[in-house]
């Protein structure tokens, strides 16, 4: 007969690898009372029992986490299937909180523009720039006239005529964030 007695549960080095910490954690956590009921009288523990007690106790902000392979096999299937550990998911919501501060970084460096308040922008100067383009003929068309010895009137009404014909094809041109990208648009 050997010299080792069967244990009614895991020893407690067993449930500290099994949880991802040091055995001196899980002796601590017996000796305070938190796992009271996951002990065996033989001093094992009770997987299942101690494992709901420990997470109940526990702040997950401060647990330590076991990193679990991105890849293992399936032994039923055979097939390969990736797993993203609590770790993993933590690291990229890291990864665009870090993003996200960079982006404001540069906002109030000022060296960056939201696409939306540059399209406004842009459509802003566009209106100003068609309204003086419309007003041009009823502003210039006296000194015009004068110069090429010409009816101010006509002249008005030809400006007026060839500069609503001009803003007409502009805007039928795709603005270059409209277009997606600014490389697009042929010159």
């Amino acid at each position: 007969m050997s010299g080792r007695k069967k244990l009614a549960g895991i020893s407690l080095a067993a449930f500290a690898r099994e949880m991802g910490v040091t055995p001196n954690a899980v002796r601590q956590r017996v000796q305070r009372g938190s796992l009271a009921g996951s002990i065996f009288p033989d001093g094992s523990v009770d997987s299942v029992a101690a494992r709901v007690q420990w997470f109940a106790n526990s702040n997950p902000n401060q647990q330590r986490r076991k990193v679990v392979p991105k890849t293992s096999k399936l032994f039923k299937s055979g097939e390969e299937a990736t797993e993203n550990s609590e770790y993993d998911l933590k690291v990229e919501r890291m990864q665009v909180d870090l993003e996200a501060a960079k982006i404001n970084l540069e906002r109030l460096k000022e060296t960056t523009v939201d696409r939306e308040e540059a399209r406004r922008a842009i459509r802003s100067l566009m209106r100003v720039f068609r309204a003086a383009m419309l007003n041009f003929a009823n502003r210039y068309a006296s000194d015009i006239s004068a110069v090429v010895e010409a009816d101010p009137v006509q002249l008005a009404g030809a400006l007026e005529e060839h500069m609503r014909l001009a803003l007409a094809e502009l805007a039928k041109t795709r603005a270059p964030m409209d277009a997606g990208t600014f490389g697009d648009s042929e010159c």
